[in-house]
């Protein structure tokens, strides 16, 4: 696969200050990703803060995003919610947006869901009449909702299922889901578990969906096709690289994820402001090890 081919970025929002979407953001944001060679865009999952954004302005987001990135990126929109009706109404409202595909994650209000509801939420989604298609978004839940390999198997072995976004980090679902693809060769499996890209694409993944990409796009591909080359020593050598990079922007233990992120975009003026619906604080040494760590990749980032 080239470059552009295998990295899709589950993009960040640019907000205002008052929490209204950042225009000159989200055509400085549409630029990074043209620079790090991402080919598509995840809008709305939480990486984006779309289950903290109104629906409109989900919709506007998307609206923006096309008009600024033009047809360079296919555009994913997450569509999760509450139950199957509401999924139908976003679905409708992110295609008319102009969303080339959606993407169904887990059912909101976790306490209120067990398996049977589980899956009711997801085939009556993947069900509803939808003329683009549909990924599922594949991320560990806790145990008392049901959610579990099981179900997600069964979810994703369904014919409408188009592609789907592991997030797991498990060997276990790895093998499962991939188990899935040989009997669905039309199921395209995305990582996004981007502190290894490596075994996951080499086991068969078609690519990485990564919540990072705007910065780290441009190292994974690296990574990538320098294991598709079979230099499994540099492939191994830009995985750290990566690690590294984002260790510095969300601290080892990924405690200042959202906050490092957009302090980071702020900060190399893709973003006007930091402001975001999560609370990660930043101290004073997170700031002087991000900013260190952007002017050591400079070249890349």
């Amino acid at each position: 696969m080239n470059q552009r081919a295998m990295v899709w970025s589950a993009t960040p929002t640019p907000f205002l200050s008052n929490g209204s979407l950042d225009d000159a953001g989200i055509e400085k944001l549409a630029e990074q990703h043209r620079r790090q060679g991402v080919s598509g865009l995840f809008v709305g999952g939480t990486c984006g803060e779309g289950p903290f954004m109104p629906n409109a302005q989900r919709a506007e987001l998307v609206r923006k995003l096309r008009k600024a990135g033009g047809r360079d990126f296919h555009l994913a929109v997450q569509v999760s919610d509450t139950s199957p009706a509401r999924v139908r109404e976003n679905m409708a409202q992110a295609v008319d947006a102009g969303a080339d595909s959606v993407v169904i994650a887990a059912p909101w209000l976790r306490p209120f869901v067990n398996r049977d509801f589980a899956w009711r939420y997801f085939v009556e989604s993947l069900e509803s009449p939808c003329p683009v298609p549909i990924g599922i978004y594949v991320l560990l839940q806790p145990r008392e909702t049901g959610i579990d390999l099981e179900l997600w198997t069964k979810i994703v072995s369904h014919p409408k299922a188009a592609y789907l976004k592991d997030s797991s980090g498990s060997d276990d679902y790895r093998k499962a889901l991939l188990e899935v693809k040989a009997k669905r060769p039309a199921l395209k499996l995305w990582t996004g578990y981007e502190f290894d890209v490596l075994c996951t694409i080499g086991d068969g993944y078609d690519g990485c969906l990564l919540g990072s990409a705007i910065f780290n796009g441009r190292m994974i591909a690296r990574a990538v096709e320098s294991l598709q080359k079979g230099d499994a020593d540099a492939a191994r050598a830009w995985q750290q690289r990566n690690n590294q990079f984002l260790h510095d922007l969300f601290r080892p233990d990924i405690s200042s994820w959202m906050a490092g992120l957009k302090y980071a975009l702020r900060k190399k003026g893709i973003f006007s402001t930091e402001f975001s619906h999560l609370v990660y604080p930043l101290t004073d040494d997170d700031r002087r090890r991000i900013d260190a760590a952007l002017e050591r990749e400079k070249d890349y980032i």
